[in-house]
């Protein structure tokens, strides 16, 4: 049986904590709400056609891509490339990250499954990305370069005018 000393005790301990719990849960609240606001706002900025102006694989320029596009609808992309082939799937971003995290998971074509670990920028009206293939075994690359047998790719993309 308790006695009414450590009864008022635990009144007062939970009286005086509800107020940080309070306060935690309200910061944890609304910092995933300024991660989704950040999220919207990215996936905003990344919409439309893209066309590849500038590329380099494993330290070298990779000028047979140069031309492809890219292009993104809500939270989906579709890569044509000069050759004609096609690359679609969905996009997850987190621009929470230094630099901002941007995966590519293709639904169908040659890489059906995989998933494209980059990094990316937005700036000036070119988008930024670097890479790493998806068999290379890499991780996400934490810079925009690539060095011979990186595993990397790193692309300049212009937006095209609507």
């Amino acid at each position: 049986m308790r006695t009414i000393p450590t009864r008022l005790l635990e009144i007062a301990m939970r009286r005086m904590f509800q107020p940080a719990g309070l306060i935690v849960w309200l910061l944890l609240i609304g910092t995933a709400h300024a991660d989704e606001a950040a999220t919207k706002r990215e996936f905003k900025a990344l919409q439309g056609t893209w066309t590849v102006i500038e590329a380099q694989m494993d330290g070298d320029s990779f000028d047979r891509i140069v031309g492809g596009t890219l292009k993104i609808t809500d939270v989906n992309f579709e890569i044509k490339t000069k050759s004609g082939s096609e690359l679609t799937g969905d996009l997850h971003l987190d621009p929470t990250k230094k630099p901002k995290h941007l995966n590519f998971t293709h639904q169908s074509g040659a890489l059906q499954d995989k998933t494209w670990q980059a990094i990316y920028e937005i700036k000036d009206g070119e988008l930024k990305l670097c890479y790493a293939e998806a068999d290379s075994g890499k991780d996400r690359p934490d810079a925009f370069e690539t060095t011979k047998d990186s595993g990397r790719l790193f692309l300049v993309l212009k937006r095209e005018s609507k």
